[in-house]
């Protein structure tokens, strides 16, 4: 099949959603099928970009910036993205290939009008894969709090699944955030896991955590966004109310919009068992992994909406136990605690979660089994090859 892909970030960038649609993309490839990406680049010093990799090609579209700007910017940015794309398109007869079927990724909200431009021109279905519940989560976080403005990007929201031939949201309790029926049309609505393709023949890590101050300590490694998203304070207050205990330690690994503030925020409170890092690259992820013991997962407790990090994935597939701690309700807690793989709480209590991760950490004897477990449930749940093959059922 000739499958096009849509999504907004994609390697070099090095985030968790650009990883995903990297190993997706590399997985569909592997099966045969030729593929073609279409992502946004605000670096480009051209208006796009030619990149080609066997049977996938990749094409760039310069666009404005959508990241370290103001949330106006970013929003103005975003809605303008898909038609300064389509413009390129017609403006220097770029061919797109003709597709079998496409997949888009979202966030972002905005890609719409270009996916009915590339079905107009296909004739094919278009599958969305519907991973944040945008704007509802910024609602519940408050980061939007006027009607209006909530409103105007719910129109967005709802485009894109009018205009989609199948949604896959992450987690069962997401469907509730999709129109069951938009006009005349019903939506097709299912669970897609997320997934992740461990590479097990990685670089070495050049980040030592015996040369740190978590030497000798069994660290809780949280690797990935930093964000207001995340309610990362809970984390640094947990770190507080354990930082008598000599056994454990924390390493918070990323980038962010709160990355600073939580790294000052623990120097200022002195923590010696907590080290922050900046962003490695994905292929030594694997290798700090194996000096770590377990690996955190950390949502605001006002979501309403239900999220499966990436993040939490690739602790699976390397075999480290989960500790999260999440919002209420949130699926999450029933899958952790139901696959013991580790332990998930929405509780916010700083005393009840430090009980809860002293027990998880104490719990050697039983560790080995939950380690299987996490590898077992990652290869049954979230694997590539098994995503792959549930998407292209849909084509």
């Amino acid at each position: 099949m000739n499958i096009t892909i849509v999504c907004v970030v994609y390697p070099p960038i090095n985030s968790s959603a650009a990883i995903q649609v990297s190993h997706l993309v590399n997985e569909l490839a592997n099966q045969g099928h030729k593929i073609e990406v279409i992502t946004p680049d605000n670096s480009l010093k051209d208006l796009f970009s030619y990149e080609k990799k066997k049977n996938i090609k990749i094409i760039r579209f310069k666009i404005g910036k959508m990241n370290d700007i103001s949330l106006f910017k970013r929003a103005l940015n975003e809605i303008l993205m898909p038609f300064k794309i389509i413009l390129t398109i017609f403006k220097n007869s770029i061919k797109t290939q003709k597709s079998d079927g496409i997949i888009w990724w979202s966030p972002s909200i905005f890609f719409t009008p270009l996916i009915f431009f590339l079905k107009l021109k296909s004739k094919c279905p278009c599958y969305l894969i519907l991973r944040d519940i945008f704007p509802q989560w910024a609602k519940d976080l408050k980061l939007i709090k006027n009607i209006f403005v909530y409103s105007f990007f719910n129109i967005f929201f709802n485009m894109q699944c009018l205009i989609s031939d199948f949604i896959g949201v992450q987690s069962e309790g997401n469907k509730k955030f999709i129109p069951k029926r938009l006009f005349f049309k019903k939506t097709k609505i299912e669970v897609l896991n997320n997934w992740y393709t461990p590479n097990f023949n990685n670089n070495e890590c050049e980040f030592d955590l015996s040369k740190t101050i978590l030497k000798d300590k069994k660290v809780f490694i949280h690797a990935g966004n930093i964000g207001i998203a995340q309610g990362f304070i809970t984390l640094i207050k947990l770190a507080e109310k354990l930082k008598e205990d000599k056994n454990i330690g924390f390493l918070f690994i990323g980038r962010g919009s709160q990355f600073e503030l939580m790294k000052n925020l623990s120097k200022e409170k002195k923590l010696n068992n907590v080290l922050f890092h900046k962003q490695i690259s994905n292929s030594e992820m694997m290798n700090l992994y194996k000096q770590c013991f377990y690996g955190v997962v950390v949502l605001d407790k006002r979501h309403t909406t239900h999220n499966i990090p990436g993040k939490m994935l690739s602790y699976l597939h390397a075999g480290l136990p989960i500790f999260a701690i999440v919002n209420k309700n949130n699926d999450l807690i029933s899958f952790v605690n139901k696959h013991n793989i580790g332990l998930a709480s929405a509780s916010f209590n700083e005393e009840n979660l430090k009980n809860k991760i002293l027990k998880l950490s104490n719990g050697d004897n039983s560790n080995f089994e939950i380690s299987n477990n996490c590898k077992k449930t990652a290869n049954k749940f979230f694997n590539t090859k098994t995503i792959v093959q549930q998407i292209i059922k849909r084509f």
